[in-house]
């Protein structure tokens, strides 16, 4: 299923471009030869376009809608998402999303400085990112360009270091109070309100830190692995996917996972990851409350929505649809309960994630849509009972989740129309709710029934009760009618 694009952005939506503060000649190269290689052409060429949109003086912001990044690009409208995507995930770009009261929508592009070379390449993930992207040669060309000789050998023979910067108070000690002394309604007092209501700065940082948000820092992981481990088996592979995966559920940052990884009874005699008592191991401290796990990494938009403890998102909604792919399956049932979860609920999650192997975005629409219809419990047998339906349909994105969601419930209110629609009746005799089988009596009996009621005389004058062989047979099929 493809990507809705024009459900999250349309061409004519507006956007605002800032810069966290101004950016360097030196680092827009840093850019070109480190980010480059990782994010493409289109992103890169995204990033200039909004860097230069801004006015270096003031850094005031420009405006325009995303029709006319599409022009200055070339790109399509999915193309032109997913570019912006991938600066957002290295950390060259923030997004914040602006709604009025006519339901229009205004993108804030904050765009942010990128990491110093000493700071990318300490980073272990996107240092082994630009690597597999340039090779060898070209990583070694660069790490050479940014090395500083100088400083490094000045370090090993200068080992004594003694920092004699003087603060401000010992340079202009000179400065009385009077000086900084603003009274209340003077004219100095109107001149900088005005100043500051009229002229209003812009919001640059000097003091902005760039950074990268990804949720484990392998080389500080090293660190924390025992004796019996090998980093080399730890730390790659099918066993660190594990490991991001498992942050991304219990949202633990490297600090906290690190803490998990120093027990050596995690790894079996090769010196590998004992994924599965890794995992007890979580469930258990969970329950117990003594996991390190860090703030709820729902900053990109899920924690503005409107819905929280006993109350859900509406299924195909956009405050679902984000939640669903910002939030973990236990900070969805989190934010549900309002607080910590019991065993029984992070069991239900935690199983379809590791042990069904369903996507986490996924597992969201699944647990939304359980609790939404089970009066706010999880049952297993009806979670299985969808949890085999959507496998079996390989759904792997929210957006093909809610289109089942959606189908499911067209159906039980189609099967509830039909229950409400009035039905004939038979005249079939009913005892306990089930229909009791009949003897039909002749026809000619039938008839004279007919004629006894309406009170016309029979065939030459004679009724039933002079019959006594009609009568016996009539009271016979009486009685069997009442089940005596």
């Amino acid at each position: 299923m493809r990507r809705l694009v024009w459900n999250e952005l349309l061409p004519k939506d507006r956007f605002l471009a800032r810069v966290a503060r101004p950016l360097s000649f030196a680092e827009m190269g840093y850019v070109t030869q480190l980010y480059l290689p990782i994010i493409g052409v289109e992103s890169y060429t995204l990033y200039q376009l909004l860097v230069h949109g801004v006015q270096e003086v003031s850094g005031a912001s420009t405006e325009g809608t995303h029709r006319s990044l599409m022009l200055s690009t070339s790109l399509s409208l999915d193309r032109l998402l997913d570019a912006r995507e991938r600066l957002e995930a290295m950390g060259l770009l923030e997004v914040r999303r602006r709604e009025n009261l006519q339901r229009d929508y205004y993108y804030d592009y904050l765009v942010k400085p990128p990491l110093t070379p000493g700071e990318f390449f300490g980073d272990y993930v996107l240092s082994l990112m630009l690597l597999n992207k340039i090779e060898n040669i070209r990583f070694q060309q660069l790490r050479e360009q940014y090395a500083d000789a100088v400083a490094t050998q000045l370090d090993q023979e200068y080992t004594i270091v003694e920092n004699v910067t003087k603060d401000f108070h010992e340079v202009f000690q000179s400065l009385k109070p009077s000086e900084l002394e603003v009274k209340k309604g003077s004219e100095r007092e109107q001149f900088l309100t005005k100043m500051e209501s009229d002229f209003p700065p812009a919001a640059m940082k000097s003091g902005f830190e760039a950074q990268v948000q990804h949720p484990l820092s392998v080389s500080s992981l090293r660190l924390y692995l025992p004796d019996n481990a090998d980093a080399s088996k730890v730390l790659s592979g099918s066993s660190m996917e594990f490991l991001y995966l498992l942050c991304h559920f219990y949202q633990m940052d490297s600090w906290g996972m690190g803490q998990e990884l120093r027990d050596w009874t995690l790894y079996k005699p090769d010196r590998s990851l004992d994924t599965e008592v890794l995992r007890k191991r979580l469930i258990q401290r969970y329950s117990e409350d003594k996991l390190y796990r860090a703030a709820p990494a729902d900053s990109a938009g899920a924690g503005e929505d409107d819905w929280g403890p006993g109350q859900l998102p509406e299924p195909g909604s956009e405050a679902f649809v984000r939640a669903c792919r910002v939030l973990s399956p236990l900070g969805l049932l989190e934010r549900v309960v309002g607080g910590r979860v019991s065993k029984v609920f992070l069991d239900r999650a935690e199983s379809l994630v590791f042990t069904d192997g369903m996507q986490p975005e996924v597992v969201n629409a699944l647990l939304v849509h359980t609790l939404a219809s089970m009066q706010m419990e999880l049952p297993k047998a009806y979670m299985e009972t969808i949890r085999d339906s959507w496998k079996a349909k390989r759904i792997a994105t929210v957006d093909e989740a809610v289109k089942q969601i959606v189908e499911r419930a067209d159906q039980r209110a189609q099967s509830v129309e039909k229950a409400k629609a009035p039905r004939k009746e038979t005249g079939a005799v009913r005892r306990n709710g089930k229909a009791v089988l009949q003897d039909k009596l002749p026809a000619s009996v039938e008839w004279q029934r007919e004629q006894e009621k309406s009170g016309q005389p029979a065939a030459k004058g004679k009724l039933i009760s002079d019959d006594p062989e009609l009568s016996k047979l009539l009271e016979s099929m009486r009685k069997s009618q009442k089940g005596e």
